[in-house]
């Protein structure tokens, strides 16, 4: 094992996991709310930066912020011009709009 977690999982194999879990704790119900008030910051901040609202980026941005609570560090990576800095830029001034810090 190298140490670094990395994503091993497509979205085809997301229905089959569920179906796992499921089989394996029968009696735990998934939490699906997800984060309306984060959601809408993330909208709000595409108005103001003439962003399209993409759900697809979005959901990214959503596991960004998931990530970036258990994770004491990380880092994105892609080519250049793939929106890594847009996307780090976005989330935090959404993060500051529903009053979470952010360094």
């Amino acid at each position: 094992s190298s140490g670094i977690n990395a994503e091993y999982g497509v979205d085809e194999d997301e229905p089959l996991f569920l179906s796992l879990i499921s089989d394996l704790f029968p009696a735990i119900v998934l939490d699906t709310a997800g984060y309306p008030d984060l959601e809408e910051a993330i909208r709000q901040q595409c108005l103001e930066e003439k962003l399209v609202y993409h759900q697809p980026w979005v959901l990214k941005l959503i596991q960004l912020f998931e990530t970036q609570r258990v994770r004491h560090g990380m880092m994105a990576l892609g080519p250049s011009g793939a929106g890594k800095t847009v996307c780090i830029h976005v989330l935090m001034k959404a993060m500051s709009t529903c009053g979470s810090p952010t360094k």
